[in-house]
């Protein structure tokens, strides 16, 4: 039961979390390399980028006539292994994100962060912080340049919650070591990460992504396609961990079967005198089965216990798990129903021995005995 736990908590909240982490983006683009690495990276923010694209081709590709809105981002910081994301306001609407404190960045240097980065980090409203290089905190940090906090966003349940977000200009300013915001804005050689685009008619989703892939050194990649993708590849694994679970199982119903068998088969005389003290063939009956019942209950909920325990665990102590999106209730009916097979499993496994007790012959056990 833990390992079955385990495996469906998985697999029910990766799905939840993938779907929830994509506000109905039609497709991203960025630098050539894996469209799945760029997926993951850009719009889970659980991989490193393909690489940065210049700023000035992605406002070309948001004035093109099949965008109806577009998004640049831009990574390369973290402050305790939470991503830094530079990128516009925009994206907020994306994610219909609330401010639960304070306001929206006004100037470079500012940030408004997630939910569960205000809960883990303790970061305040008006409190400064310096990023540290690269996407996992590698104590090379900006120190000659500090955030501060303007905004605290309320809890949406999606990658936002666990991400900082502040300006491009922050971004450029930061890494090209620029004091001049006319300077930066006026540098031809300013790069992003990647656009999250939407079109603005699902035609476009066959015409748009060959006309960047053939024809720019960019690549376009759909959200939808690489995550059931990746779906498919991770498939096989979970079904060995099922067929594995089922194997445990089946092993623990064989092993409740002979324990239940050898213990009458000791306690037979016993349960001849219970006999002749006048217990009927039924009651003895429901006494082995509430022995057997209740083996099966409390391990299978201990089980439960353990592998909800295990995901917490993982989710916690995990940078992966940081991204992953808790609380989510669908797993629920498909943790109970295994559950409920298991119960009924046993319950056919335990009157096996329930009726060699009922058909026992009181008369030659006690004269055997």
């Amino acid at each position: 039961m833990t390992i079955i736990t385990v495996s469906i908590l998985v697999t029910q909240i990766t799905k939840n979390t993938f779907n929830k982490n994509n506000p109905n983006l039609d497709v991203v683009v960025g630098a050539k390399g894996s469209p799945l690495q760029l997926i993951l990276s850009t719009i889970h923010h659980i991989d490193i980028p393909t690489g940065n694209i210049s700023y000035k081709n992605a406002l070309n590709i948001i004035k093109h006539p099949a965008i109806r809105s577009g998004t640049p981002i831009s990574l390369g910081d973290n402050f305790q292994n939470f991503r830094i994301v530079g990128t516009s306001k925009n994206i907020l609407k994306l994610y219909n994100a609330n401010l639960k404190v304070g306001k929206v960045w006004e100037k470079p240097m500012q940030s408004i962060i997630g939910y569960n980065v205000a809960n883990y980090t303790q970061l305040k409203m008006n409190k400064f912080f310096v990023g540290s290089h690269g996407l996992i905190d590698t104590g090379d940090v900006h120190a000659e340049q500090p955030y501060k906090v303007v905004g605290i966003l309320n809890k949406t349940g999606t990658i936002l919650d666990n991400l900082i977000l502040t300006s491009l200009d922050s971004v450029w300013r930061l890494h090209s070591n620029e004091t001049n915001s006319k300077t930066v804005n006026s540098n031809s050689k300013l790069e992003v990460t990647a656009l999250l685009l939407k079109y603005k008619n699902k035609s476009s989703v066959f015409s748009f992504p060959r006309l960047i892939n053939k024809n720019t050194n960019m690549q376009a990649a759909s959200p939808s396609y690489e995550i059931s993708k990746l779906f498919k590849l991770t498939g096989d694994a979970h079904m060995i961990v099922n067929y594995l679970s089922i194997l445990i199982i089946s092993l623990s119903f064989i092993g409740i079967l002979f324990s239940l068998l050898n213990n009458i088969n000791d306690r037979k005389y016993d349960l001849a005198i219970l006999r002749t003290l006048g217990f009927t063939k039924r009651r003895v009956f429901s006494l082995i089965l509430i022995e057997g019942m209740s083996i099966s209950l409390l391990g299978s909920i201990f089980g439960i216990i353990i592998g909800c325990t295990t995901y917490i665990s993982i989710q916690h102590f995990s940078l992966i798990g940081r991204n992953m999106i808790s609380l989510q209730f669908d797993f629920v009916f498909n943790l109970f129903a295994v559950w409920l097979i298991v119960m009924v499993a046993s319950f056919l496994t335990c009157l096996i021995p329930c009726i060699k007790v009922y058909k026992q012959n009181i008369r030659s056990i006690l004269l055997n005995s």
